[in-house]
């Protein structure tokens, strides 16, 4: 779960005894057991949440939250293939669930699937034209392929909708970088530090832009930085990392919604 404050604590521990006690007077509450298993899978129980998943869609089969939590823990996991089956259960019954189509988005393109990936990001922005993490995912599909100018399109319309998002400014960055436009990028990854100063992987691609342009002694600062941030991934500093969908150098790290 990671660090929580007390105010955070309180209401974890709020939703949990409330729904507790809903499901103790209502063992066929499909929402208690929904929100049972969502609570379980934060404390790192998967096997339980899923139990009480399952149980929740034995009650009601056309509830789509339990797919979609479901298949968010599965991506946790590791568990592509049984996390895509999930998000396209829900997707079954609810069609224009933007989060389903993110989400599936992103195991898509973790499964090396980038088309297939790009047409659910594109779903998810039909639905939810507002939706800045599936622009930002969206132009990290792109970006694969390949279509720089159309990625940054989209990392834009990202910043549009929440100018705070140090991912698709790192991204950005790593796009014109691709570009060979330095300077550009090196700004992108300062404005990311700004929003996000403990951003390993902004240090590691701002290293590597100064690599590029033969500042080696800078460079460097910026891998030491990196790795004291982020210690248990060495490598990144000699790869490269971004934010955005997981994937081999430049990688980026996608959101789920949960």
């Amino acid at each position: 779960m990671g660090v929580l404050t007390w105010n955070q604590v309180q209401v974890w521990h709020d939703s949990e005894k409330l729904w507790t006690r809903v499901l103790a007077r209502d063992p066929e509450s499909y929402l208690a057991q929904n929100h049972i298993g969502v609570l379980l899978a934060e404390q790192s129980k998967p096997a339980e949440a899923r139990d009480h998943y399952r149980k929740a869609l034995q009650i009601r089969p056309d509830f789509a939250d339990p797919h979609i939590n479901w298949a968010n823990a599965l991506v946790r996991e590791g568990k592509l293939a049984e996390a895509v089956e999930h998000y396209q259960r829900a997707l079954q019954i609810r069609p224009e669930h933007a989060g389903a189509h993110h989400n599936l988005g992103i195991a898509l393109a973790q499964q090396g699937k980038p088309a297939e990936a790009i047409e659910h990001f594109r779903q998810a922005l039909r639905v939810k034209p507002d939706y800045a993490d599936a622009h930002n995912n969206l132009g990290n599909a792109l970006a694969r392929q390949g279509k720089l100018t159309e990625a940054i399109e989209h990392y834009q319309q990202a910043l549009h909708i929440k100018p705070d998002s140090a991912e698709a400014h790192n991204n950005w960055g790593l796009a014109l970088a691709n570009q060979g436009q330095y300077a550009e990028a090196i700004e992108h990854y300062r404005q990311a530090l700004q929003i996000k100063p403990d951003a390993a992987e902004v240090h590691t691609n701002w290293g590597n832009v100064l690599t590029q342009q033969g500042k080696l002694a800078e460079a460097v600062e910026h891998y030491q930085r990196s790795l004291q941030i982020n210690p248990s991934s060495p490598l990144n500093a000699l790869r490269g990392v971004g934010m955005g969908t997981e994937e081999a150098a430049p990688s980026r790290k996608g959101k789920r919604v949960q």
